[in-house]
């Protein structure tokens, strides 16, 4: 009866348009105040504000808003010039471009949003000028772009990291393989479909074209292998490391490339307060709703559950796989962390599953929805920028949802993809 009052209401909320984290939050005091009548109030008020008070989460202010210098400070177009200058003369060139230039933007905006809006206004209308459909272009660059929370630095896997009492740098770690996985699968796609459509390829560029236009990216492909090299050496926590980010981000935006000025400046404070405070939200939200999750000993019925059913760790990732997908189909991936992580991470752990390697799948689940609909933002985004109707990039994305789902399970069935490194640091540590 008050698990049927936690998620009744929390749907009923939703349905009725409120947004679906103060919908979590709200059915969540709501059950607290039935099921725990003498609990004061103001210790509802304190388990939200200990969950978002916590030293780990100034680093995701840090990370939005060395992502927004990166992406205002002239990084987008070197990064698809050395793009281009790597991998343009393959069949459908300037689709593998697309692919490319995510995974190197990837590993400075840390999130698939800011991927698609930047990696799309410029790709875009150069493949549409090339011949290539709208609908294709916009399909290319929405499905690659969930590259952007896998490879580090990364919103989601900081937030994962939080509520599933990680390492932030393992969990960064864990996104690096999986994440040239998911760009190789989604390059295969770009050369099946480029021989079935006889799609353009231009000519090899000489080798010195291919350096110069790497040393030109190179300023801002340093970017997580400084956050990431910085953590994992011990020589900054995740936070100093964020910081750290801001502070090369802003000098590489306004001493370097010098494209980075005072209205650039004050748009990315606005952007990275903005992101900032719906993540702390979220987080203060997931510490009630775990709180009461764990009350109502939710995570030990769903996990007695699953194992009566089968006690075999792939038949529950495949639940899981399935699961989370539905929900990512209605669901933001940050939201559905907060209700995805303290019912099924117990579990998982209980059947030996690493956290990380769970957390690697999970996120990735959610990273799809993004490109599904009804609420997949990516899709909208970049139909609005090819000018196109959704639903016609919705049916050109089929082929590329193939390769998103080829993915997942590979990173689901070996998970030596996503360990590997971790355990690598973890021996050499």
């Amino acid at each position: 009866m008050n698990t049927l009052l936690l998620f009744g209401s929390m749907l009923g909320l939703a349905l009725l348009g409120v947004p679906l984290i103060f919908a979590i939050l709200a059915a969540s005091v709501l059950t607290i105040m039935v099921v725990r009548p003498e609990m004061p109030m103001v210790l509802i008020s304190q388990v939200f504000m200990n969950g978002m008070d916590q030293f780990l989460l100034l680093a995701v202010g840090f990370f939005f808003l060395a992502g927004e210098f990166m992406n205002r400070g002239g990084i987008t177009h070197r990064v698809i010039d050395f793009a281009q200058a790597i991998v343009g003369h393959l069949r459908g060139g300037l689709a593998q471009v697309n692919i490319v230039s995510s995974l190197f933007f990837s590993g400075i905006s840390g999130s698939a949003v800011a991927d698609t809006a930047a990696i799309g206004s410029v790709m875009i209308p150069q493949m549409k000028k090339r011949g290539y459909s709208g609908a294709f272009a916009a399909a290319v660059t929405q499905c690659s772009s969930v590259v952007g929370p896998i490879i580090p630095p990364s919103i989601p896997m900081i937030v994962y990291a939080v509520l599933a009492e990680q390492s932030v740098g393992e969990m960064f770690l864990a996104g690096i393989v999986p994440g040239i996985v998911i760009g190789l699968c989604l390059m295969a796609a770009v050369g099946i479909l480029a021989r079935a459509r006889n799609f353009e390829s231009s000519p090899r560029v000489a080798a010195r074209e291919v350096l110069r236009t790497g040393l030109g990216a190179l300023v801002a492909l340093m970017t997580p292998v400084i956050i990431v090299g910085g953590i994992l050496g011990g020589i900054m926590t995740a936070t100093e490391a964020g910081a750290v980010a801001c502070l090369y981000a802003f000098v590489v935006g306004t001493l370097h490339f010098r494209e980075l000025d005072l209205s650039g400046i004050g748009h990315s404070l606005v952007a990275a307060a903005k992101g900032t405070s719906i993540v702390l939200v979220i987080v203060g939200a997931s510490s009630l709703f775990a709180w009461v999750v764990a009350d109502l000993r939710l995570s030990q019925a769903i996990g007695q559950a699953i194992t009566g059913y089968s006690d075999n760790p792939v038949v529950f990732l495949l639940l899981v796989n399935v699961f989370a997908l539905l929900l990512g189909l209605f669901l933001d991936p940050l939201a559905a962390l907060v209700i995805l992580v303290p019912l099924l991470l117990p579990s998982a752990e209980a059947l030996g599953i690493s956290a990380v390697h769970f957390g690697v799948v999970l996120v990735f689940n959610l990273m799809i929805g993004l490109t599904t609909p009804p609420v997949g933002y990516l899709i909208y985004v970049s139909a609005h920028i090819a000018e196109e109707r959704p639903e016609r990039v919705m049916r050109e994305s089929l082929p590329f949802m193939i390769a998103l789902f080829a993915a997942l399970a590979i990173l689901t069935f070996l998970p030596a993809v996503s360990m590997t490194l971790p355990g690598l640091y973890r021996g050499g540590g």
